[in-house]
């Protein structure tokens, strides 16, 4: 990851934001975190406890892979889950593939 990613986040009170990943960050919760853009992240990026939920932008979901069978199990059980574009943001490793992402932060449970 030697360019940096370019990430559009919608916050809760609609906010925009255009974030730029930074060496070290691995994850789109790891730069959402860093940037406090309303992510807890409560259990670090280990798919536990789904403060790090997030909704994908229509354009970007083919784009993802599918959801794993933990992410899953976790998501279903929130209240804002979306069935298309809930994800957890630790679950979505940084690459190029994923520079102009654009999510919204989901409310906090």
């Amino acid at each position: 990851m030697d360019a940096g990613i370019t990430i559009n986040v919608q916050t809760g009170d609609d906010q925009r934001h255009t974030l730029v990943t930074r060496p070290g960050q691995r994850t789109v919760m790891d730069v959402l975190f860093d940037e406090d853009q309303g992510i807890e992240a409560v259990c670090g990026g280990c798919a536990s406890c789904a403060t790090c939920h997030v909704f994908i932008h229509d354009d970007w979901l083919s784009r993802l892979p599918e959801r794993g069978e933990i992410e899953e199990m976790l998501l279903q059980y929130q209240e804002h889950f979306d069935e298309r574009r809930s994800r957890l943001s630790c679950q979505l490793d940084l690459s190029q593939d994923l520079d102009g992402l654009t999510l919204e932060v989901a409310p906090q449970e």
